[in-house]
């Protein structure tokens, strides 16, 4: 419809044509919601339900036509939306519903249908149920992920990938409290192209990539009710591969073309499969309405199975030539995991409430892995020299236990006043244990290298917060969380954290006011061997504010800001003409962002909807840094994107929508990273069925 050729047309003259062609679409639609609203609307009939087979139909349809310009980076566009032009489907939904109340095979089916075509993602849903007997829900989805950036590892990490996904879960004897069975399975599918790296002799290559892996899930269990609990039962199981390749199509000199390292040829495989099973318990019941007891015991055990063949020819970085550089690695791996939590809620009152939370997390890594290394070299002359050949293993074991206990009590102190206040420990502790050996080189005193550690530790936190209504209409929120946090496979000190919310929410006539800030200081402390500092600090808050606005019953209105200020600050040692300098790394987000929504119905058959979204970045703003060891980042950018559609009534049964949007973005430091995008579009809206003329 918008179709014009750029290659025949000029820049400038394509935009007179694009926006006259705008012009006089929304001109004829305009006209015609006019000369629809004019003429008198016939009375629809009283009962206007559409019968199939013993079944009430109720159905929407909204299908149609995208078009597409950019000018500027499509990969970074295509990377933050990847808006395609043609078909879409927006939005498809149809109910049956049986006219008694009780159907023959089902009392309701809903079919539902949204972002297939020219859109990065789509789903359908089916929901299917007789009551009494059954009822079955199933949702598949697919998302297109494109990411291609210039300014992010040299252009070198990306994917075009396509995920399939779907859930499918049946219940049997759904609204029996004694006892009914669940069923379900679940699947997903990567799969599609992409570059990544490989490293060696001392410099990185770009590769192609072709990622595929796997995944299928299957489920059962039981629910129901005996001695006055609600009990559960599923056991699940899951298989999963991974069949991803990396190779090169063409010699490669590698990202440092001043060294001698050359790939003549590269193949990487990491061929991987897998089975995991869980059982999961769970326990509910309230004892004389005073207390609440909830438990849940879970069990998963997962073994996997990994092997790496990885194939290389070229030139190595002391300018030998690389006949053959093969590695070969097998692996495998178990992790049993069992974890508990029981919580109890005791209602000393009306007003006064305490509750309690006890976890117990467990699990066991093992797993060792064997590595050949046969590598057959020839000198700069040609001159062959001594073959290697490396042969390795390993083998660790790693026990994790961690208990966790959070006790809480809420208090009313009236209508207007609510309070809590809690504390959280946790208490964890580490082994491990393994070792290390090269079985191609003698023993020694670190061949094997034999492995034995352990570690504990503990952490606090104090949890508060309130509810206050100084006023009818007036509320506010407001929660803190201070203390120390651990991280399971680090051995920095606990991070050190204050987390703040307050949110606040006031209602005048026909406004409505909203106002939110986040505040999180958050602090990972380490030293050195040295007793150097060493240690991340990271300041995070976000401000936002919104207010609504309501002057008739055709005129809603609205519009937002949200302010994201982030500091992340790293010490960093960075090696300047063969000298260790301490330095730092500094991450700066000064983020912006704003909105207006109006939407409106002048008309009876008329309803128009307009957006204004705003966001800038600032970044690390005018911080540039000129020592080597001292790093300033940020991303910088600006992004303007305003929307308007229209929806006019043509018939009882069917709309017509036309809109338009407009994307600016603009990189601050990366302009070719900069596009804009105009994406037109117009659909069909269909309904059939009850309540069809009221829209």
């Amino acid at each position: 419809m918008f179709d014009i050729s750029h290659k025949t047309i000029s820049t400038g003259r394509y935009r007179r044509i694009l926006f006259i062609r705008m012009m006089v679409v929304i001109g004829i639609a305009i006209f015609a919601a006019t000369a629809f609203g004019q003429t008198p609307t016939p009375k629809p009939a009283e009962d206007e339900d559409l019968i199939v087979g013993g079944y009430k139909v109720t159905t929407t349809t909204e299908f149609g036509y995208r078009y597409r310009r950019l000018y500027g980076s499509e990969n970074k566009f295509n990377s933050d939306l990847n808006y395609k032009k043609g078909f879409r489907l927006f939005d498809s939904n149809i109910l049956f519903e049986a006219d008694s109340g009780k159907g023959k095979y089902f009392d309701s089916l809903l079919i539902s249908n949204t972002g297939w075509g020219a859109d990065p993602s789509g789903f359908t849903r089916v929901n299917v149920e007789k009551t009494g007997i059954y009822k079955f829900n199933s949702t598949v989805r697919r998302v297109k992920y494109f990411n291609n950036l210039s300014n992010f590892a040299l252009q070198q990490h990306t994917f075009n990938t396509r995920h399939s996904l779907g859930d499918f879960d049946f219940t049997l004897l759904p609204q029996n409290e004694k006892i009914r069975f669940n069923f379900g399975a679940s699947f997903s599918n990567v799969s599609g192209p992409g570059v990544s790296n490989a490293r060696a002799y001392r410099d990185d290559f770009p590769v192609t990539a072709d990622y595929e892996n796997k995944s299928n899930d299957f489920r059962a269990g039981v629910e129901g009710k005996l001695l006055g609990f609600n009990l559960g039962l599923t056991q699940g199981f899951r298989f999963f591969k991974d069949r991803s390749q990396y190779f090169l199509t063409a010699p490669n000199v590698g990202n440092n073309p001043a060294d001698t390292t050359v790939y003549n040829t590269f193949s990487r495989t990491f061929p991987t499969d897998g089975n995991a099973y869980y059982t999961h318990f769970n326990a509910h019941r309230t004892f004389a309405k005073k207390l609440d007891f909830t438990g849940q015991f879970i069990y998963t055990s997962t073994d996997s199975k990994m092997g790496m063949l990885e194939l290389i020819s070229g030139r190595d970085n002391s300018n030998n030539f690389v006949d053959r550089d093969r590695f070969e690695i097998n692996a495998d791996a178990k992790r049993i995991q069992t974890r508990g939590d029981i919580g109890l809620t005791y209602m000393v009152n009306n007003n006064f409430r305490i509750s309690n939370t006890f976890s117990v997390d467990r699990f066991t890594v093992n797993g060792g892995e064997k590595l050949e290394e046969w590598l057959d070299r020839r000198n700069a002359a040609g001159n062959p020299l001594a073959s290697t050949f490396t042969r390795s293993a390993a083998y660790r074991v790693n026990d994790y236990r961690r208990f966790v206990n959070t006790i809480e009590g809420d208090y009313q102190f009236n209508n207007r006043v609510s309070a809590h206040i809690g504390y959280r420990y946790t208490n964890r502790k580490v082994d491990v244990m393994g070792y290390d050996i090269t079985l191609t080189s003698a023993p020694s005193s670190t061949n094997p290298r034999n492995i034995l550690e352990d570690e504990k530790n503990s952490t606090n936190t104090l949890i508060a917060g309130m509810k206050i209504k100084p006023v009818k209409n007036w509320v506010i929120f407001w929660d803190v969380e201070k203390g120390s946090a651990d991280n399971v496979f680090s051995r920095l000190e606990n991070y050190k954290f204050t987390n703040f919310r307050i949110r606040s929410k006031v209602t005048v006539d026909k406004f409505s006011f909203n106002f939110s800030a986040v505040a999180k200081d958050n602090n990972n402390p380490s030293q050195t061997p040295t007793a150097l500092n060493f240690g991340t600090d990271i300041k995070n808050y976000f401000y936002s504010g919104s207010v609504e606005w309501a002057p008739m019953d055709k005129v809603q209105i609205s519009s937002g800001y949200t302010y994201h200020h982030l500091t992340a600050d790293t010490p960093i040692i960075v090696p300047v003409d063969g000298v260790s300098r301490l330095g730092f790394s500094q991450f700066y987000m000064r983020d912006h962002y704003g909105y207006l929504d109006v939407s409106a119905k002048p008309l009876k058959r008329l309803s128009l909807y307009g957006s204004l979204k705003i966001n800038r970045d600032k970044g690390q703003s005018n911080r540039f840094s000129t020592l080597p060891e001292i790093i300033y980042g940020g991303y910088p950018m600006n992004m303007l994107s305003p929307e308007f559609r229209a929806a006019i009534r043509l018939t009882r049964n069917v709309d017509w929508n036309i809109g338009y949007q407009y994307y600016n973005y603009q990189d601050s430091q990366t302009s070719s990273q900069n596009y804009r995008a105009h994406l037109p579009y117009t659909s069909l809206k269909i309904y059939f069925g009850g309540g069809a003329a009221d829209r």
